[in-house]
């Protein structure tokens, strides 16, 4: 436990004396002089609204996109559906791709110590996959 204290006072030594910013060791004694500080709260709420609207208009499209392909399948009341067809694993690609890049992301913008961007892209990932997982069973469903 005692290693634990002296870990923790440390690290708070170091906020002190650079004034609240976050410094790895290895970067001050390697004389790079590179710091690794996290952007303002500010920042990262502003990339966050950014990211939000946009997100929303590209799940809106891929919704829209959703009910177009599934209304062009079926067929008219009480009548049979159109002829079934293989789906293509470009077709599952492009119904996947937005789900990925959101992932991958909410990890840079963990990485990049963003706490707000990447909840917020976190939550747009979990629609996204909800939309892909509703997509892939329907296009599954005409063949």
């Amino acid at each position: 436990m005692g290693w634990w204290e002296r870990t923790r006072n440390g690290f708070g030594g170091l906020r002190r004396r650079f004034g609240g910013r976050s410094v790895t060791d290895g970067d001050e004694d390697e004389g790079t002089g590179a710091e690794r500080q996290r952007p303002s709260r500010l920042t990262d709420a502003a990339v966050a609204l950014l990211l939000a609207v946009a997100d929303a208009a590209a799940l809106a499209g891929v919704a829209l996109l959703m009910f177009i392909v599934g209304m062009s399948h079926s067929g008219p009341p009480g009548g049979t559906t159109a002829a079934s067809e293989d789906v293509s694993p470009l077709q599952l690609a492009v119904v996947w791709f937005l789900p990925c890049a959101l992932a991958v992301s909410c990890y840079v913008h963990a990485r990049l110590r963003m706490p707000i961007t990447s909840v917020v892209q976190g939550l747009f990932c979990v629609i996204g996959t909800t939309l892909a997982i509703g997509e892939t069973n329907m296009l599954l469903s005409f063949t």
